[in-house]
């Protein structure tokens, strides 16, 4: 009787150390959500960076570290380029849109003026704006401060990327020591499958945003929108970032047709709406799908809940941080525990 009851305390207390070991755990990642995302941001870049200069090394024969420095120089050449190429044309156009608009609001405030009902609204609108550039200034504040905090974000989180794909040995095999040396080898493989998930994640974002600048281009171009090709490509490179990074691509578009017409700006609204549509519904899923084995259904349900959760962040990895949960619960789980454990005679 003893013995059943010292089994039956020892299961209680391992069960409750496990809760409580889950819990703090749970907790921790929880409080520190931000600085993983950030953190794991840092290994997407530095995967993509890693494999991009094997590449290269093994086209060119340099070695590691000058096939890095030349992929991290080319990249930043070819966005300078890209910007002094076609940037100055869409601010000009920018420029002229902001003078229409505010010679359509002088006018429309001018007709307001003339009316009673206008008047009174107009002074309205004085007290109000008096009130609204007192809270005005502190908002400002805030808004830089979060600027200056997200460019240093985005220095720290490069850095780090850069210092990962130049010594992932060093990185690697520090994280294996923490593993049993029975376990090391297939630390090793799961480690080894991660990255080329991620390498191959960020190689099906490449093609989506191709597929996506081409429609966008042939589409502009068909209804006669200016700098087509400009507003594109500007569109496809922010499709990177999923949802909001479609709406940033589609208003320089939309602003540049309101210039010509209402009409032509209507199109190009329209044509936005229907190719993104087409992207984060179809064309986006089957792409993962194809890349990195990920049901489409999970990769939409994915960047619902992350974008909800932790905002843009989660919103851009979403897709790439549960294609790796993926992978990692088949290799360690599934192919680790459960398969060997049915293999294993009754």
């Amino acid at each position: 009787m003893e013995d059943k009851l010292t089994v039956y305390v020892r299961h209680i207390e391992r069960t409750l150390r496990v809760s409580a070991i889950a819990l703090f755990l749970a907790l921790s990642v929880w409080l520190l959500r931000d600085i993983l995302l950030l953190l794991f941001s840092a290994v997407v870049i530095a995967c993509v960076l890693r494999g991009a200069s094997e590449a290269v090394r093994r086209v060119t024969h340099l070695g590691p570290y000058t096939s890095l420095i030349s992929v991290i120089l080319v990249t930043g050449l070819a966005l300078g380029a890209l910007l002094w190429w076609r940037g100055s044309a869409i601010f000009i156009q920018a420029d002229e849109i902001s003078q229409q608009l505010r010679t359509q609001l002088a006018r429309i405030w001018s007709e307001l003026q003339n009316s009673s009902w206008g008047s009174i609204l107009g002074q309205q609108l004085q007290i109000a704006g008096k009130s609204l550039r007192t809270g005005l200034t502190g908002y400002v504040t805030g808004v830089v401060g979060s600027v200056l905090g997200i460019g240093g974000t985005l220095v720290v989180t490069a850095a780090t990327a850069i210092f990962l794909a130049a010594s992932p040995q060093l990185y690697l095999e520090g994280s294996l020591r923490l593993l049993p040396m029975a376990w090391r080898p297939r630390g090793r493989e799961v480690y080894e499958e991660l990255g080329a998930t991620l390498r191959l994640w960020f190689l099906g974002q490449l093609v989506d945003m191709l597929i996506v600048g081409l429609l966008l281009g042939l589409g502009l171009l068909l209804i006669g929108s200016p700098l087509p090709l400009s507003l594109a490509l500007l569109a496809a490179l922010l499709n990177f970032v999923p949802y909001i990074g479609a709406l940033a691509g589609a208003v320089p578009a939309i602003l540049v047709a309101l210039a010509q017409s209402p009409a032509l700006a209507a199109w190009v609204a329209l044509l936005f709406l229907t190719i993104q549509l087409l992207e984060g519904n179809v064309i986006a899923p089957w792409i993962q799908k194809r890349t990195v084995s990920l049901p489409p259904a999970l990769t939409i349900l994915s960047q619902t809940i992350l974008g909800t959760l932790f905002g843009l962040i989660g919103l851009i990895v979403a897709t790439p941080l549960i294609a790796v949960l993926l992978v990692a619960v088949r290799m360690i789980y599934v192919e680790g525990f459960l398969e060997r454990e049915s293999k294993q005679p009754a």
